[in-house]
């Protein structure tokens, strides 16, 4: 009947040719003056069918018929049950009892077009127009942009008809149950179900366990309801900065701000606004668009700590994980390597060997749950070494055929396939014909397999800090991180006075190892010349021994975030070179290009040189006006140590600024109290994109000059 009221519209009751006026309550009244069982014998759906014959050839013989003749199917639509949302100006008590003959008409849901219904089945909502191309149920309406919006079209909030009866659904706020209200307050925000008697409001769902919920409980992850819309893309380019004039755009580009108006000509985005407040005095404050709310948070793996229930609950590193079908380590997933076996890994190659495995076979990589919050190591990050079996079965490099084995020995390589038969291992591989290939042909460069890494290299991380002021608890506030120099293979702290800093899960308590102090004066660049301080210091670190141990020795000042996972990955580059990093060319410094302080890194045969030679620069430098940076990288150059430039490796606001958001910096400087140092950590973990690969012009003329090109 539905489809048939769509291709043939027909009147019921009224005289014969003669279409009803706007569905007359002679007919739709019928709904409510009788129970609908009673009325149902009265269709006869054969003379129904007539009546759909005789229509047609009358629209056939080009008669016109009224469209609103279709209100007549409506009223067979709801007596049978179906149909759109339907309100009723006084609705019956009960099945059967007869009451006053009501309008029906089709009502939009919440968040639906209203424009043509004008009115809305959600209760207590009203449709509000926004322009003339669109009308929306809502609970309520701001004139001006609204942030949720898919665009910053203004709106009239014009009502058009009145609101639905009863009260507007009050959703539910994050962590809440939302099954019985079926939405969320946040933007964003989806209700989800999980279980018997319980949903809550989610960015999204994946059905299974949830590692970060409070059980091992699995999600069906059913929707429930509309997803509340998210604060829209325009709004970071089109509103207006906090204190801006927002009188043009009416809305703010800042959570919590909203535009209020002091008069016709102007207004600005403020928290609040109030014309008996001496700063607002003699505003209108009048309120134009929505107060920005806060957006839903990008749903991202490496955010957010797994509960404690799945340190013993799923499979550590190296066990089976069938069963759980989850991993106790962060950023890691359950994987299958074939039907006999699973694990646990950061990544996976499907169709490949894992060059960390016990043996070559290959991996399925299916997926067999969710994965760990946390951000994840790979194995080489975690200075892991390939296995064993590796440089026996794996092909050499461009010489040997790796189609089948499907990895490579060397470091660095991986597997690129010419043709189905064919494959060489290389760093890279450019599709085409290749140079050296005297068998001709195109490539393909299909990778086939993993890369070989060369496992990361280890650090000794120390520190020099006041036994005073705020470096001593800056350095403790530090440790729970899980960065800083305390996710160094080794680590310590350097001071003039023997103190305790705090304890380190699996070393204990931390205290200073002391040096002999110097006196400090001014150096010619009118910082401190503190360079026979810092030979004192290294003094120290030769004494204790500990950079023996390591591949690099990292000196950090305290108030530097340090991420020695990033770090390593940028020292990888230089394996096997005796150096120590240039890290900064800020322009118009007389040295050039050099080392700056918060962050030094050298080779570990750096150091072997530095140890046996010190006496040489000592005796023949002029450091009594350097600082100790300056002071390092002339002596090491001195006695025969290369610089290493790496201008990406540290973001500095005493070089050329600090942008903790930075996607490739290892270390940020300064931070000098515990909320900036772990607010510049938190901006770490949320990196901007790389804005450019190509150098600036004038850092290029730079670096000429600086080269005496």
């Amino acid at each position: 009947v539905a489809q048939a009221s769509k291709q043939h519209a027909f009147a019921i009751g009224s005289s014969e040719g003669q279409p009803l006026d706007e569905c007359s309550p002679r007919v739709v009244g019928m709904a409510h003056s009788q129970d609908r069982e009673s009325l149902l014998p009265q269709l006869d759906f054969d003379d129904v069918n007539q009546q759909h014959r005789v229509n047609r050839r009358r629209r056939q013989r080009g008669l016109a018929i009224n469209g609103a003749a279709a209100c007549g199917i409506l009223a067979v639509l709801v007596l049978l049950g179906y149909g759109p949302h339907v309100r009723q100006s006084e609705e019956s008590a009960s099945l059967g009892e007869t009451s006053v003959a009501a309008e029906v008409e089709t009502c939009s849901a919440a968040g639906e077009n209203c424009a043509t219904s004008r009115c809305c089945s959600t209760p207590g909502f009203t449709c509000y127009k926004k322009n003339e191309f669109w009308s929306e149920c809502r609970e309520s309406c701001i004139p001006g942009p609204d942030p949720r919006s898919p665009d910053n079209a203004a709106w009239t909030c014009d009502k058009l008809g009145k609101p639905a009866d009863g009260d507007a659904p009050k959703c539910s706020k994050n962590g809440e149950n939302c099954l019985k209200t079926g939405c969320c307050e946040a933007s964003g925000m989806q209700c989800f179900h999980k279980a018997d008697g319980w949903a809550t409001c989610k960015v999204d769902c994946e059905p299974g366990i949830d590692l970060t919920d409070v059980d091992a409980t699995p999600w069906t992850c059913k929707p429930l309801g509309r997803r509340t819309p998210d604060v829209a893309d325009w709004v970071w380019s089109k509103c207006s900065a906090t204190g801006g004039d927002c009188t043009k755009s009416q809305c703010c580009n800042e959570v919590g701000m909203q535009c209020f108006m002091k008069d016709q000509y102007y207004g600005n985005c403020r928290k609040s606004c109030d014309p008996s407040d001496p700063e607002t005095m003699q505003w209108s404050c009048e309120a134009r668009g929505y107060r920005l709310p806060e957006p839903a948070p990008k749903p991202s793996s490496a955010e957010g700590k797994p509960a404690p229930w799945v340190a013993d609950y799923c499979a550590k590193d190296g066990e089976e994980c069938s069963d759980s079908k989850c991993c106790a380590q962060p950023g890691h997933r359950c994987y299958e390597k074939n039907a006999n076996a699973t694990g646990c890994k950061s990544s996976c190659v499907p169709g490949s060997p894992d060059l960390y495995d016990e043996d070559n076979e290959e991996w399925s990589c299916k997926e067999l749950g969710p994965r760990t919050p946390g951000v994840p190591l790979e194995p080489w990050e975690a200075q892991k070494h390939v296995s064993e079996w590796v440089h026996e079965k794996c092909a050499e490099q461009f010489s040997e055929n790796c189609y089948d084995s499907r990895c490579c020995k060397t470091p660095g390589d991986r597997c690129h396939a010419k043709n189905d038969g064919w494959a060489a291992c290389m760093p890279d591989c450019v599709p085409g014909p290749r140079e050296g290939d005297d068998s001709g042909g195109n490539w393909t460069c299909k990778a086939l397999g993993p890369r070989t890494h060369r496992a990361y290299p280890s650090l000794y991380c120390f520190s020099v800090l006041q036994p005073f002021g705020y470096e001593p608890g800056l350095m403790k506030a530090q440790i729970p991180t899980g960065h800083g120099i305390w996710a160094c293979d080794h680590f310590s702290a350097f001071s003039v006075k023997e103190i305790v800093i705090g304890e380190v899960a699996g070393y204990g308590e931390v205290k200073t190892h002391t040096f002999v102090p110097a006196e400090v004066g001014r150096s010619k660049d009118y910082t401190a010349a503190n360079a026979e301080l810092f030979m004192h210091v290294w003094d120290a670190v030769g004494k204790l021994g500990l950079w023996k141990k390591a591949d690099w020795t990292v000196k950090v000042d305290p108030d530097a975030v340090l991420l020695p996972t990033r770090l390593r990955k940028h020292l990888d580059a230089f394996a096997g070179q005796n150096g120590y990093v240039v890290n900064c060319a800020k322009p118009f410094m007389p040295e050039g290009p050099m080392m700056f302080g918060a962050l030094e890194t050298f080779a570990h045969s750096a150091l072997e040189a530095y140890f046996e030679k010190a006496g040489d620069c000592a005796g023949s430098l002029p450091w009594h006006i350097w600082g100790e940076d300056l002071y390092m990288g002339k002596c090491l150059e001195k006695i025969g140590v290369k610089r290493l430039n790496d201008f990406s490796i540290y973001s500095d606001g005493v070089c050329r600024g600090v942008d903790c958001a930075d996607p490739e910096a290892a270390a940020f400087h300064p931070m000098k109290d515990v909320g900036s140092w772990m607010n510049c950590l938190a901006q770490t973990s949320h990196p901007h994109p790389k804005l450019t690969t190509n150098a600036p012009q004038w850092f290029k003329d730079y670096m000429k000059s600086y080269a005496g090109e």
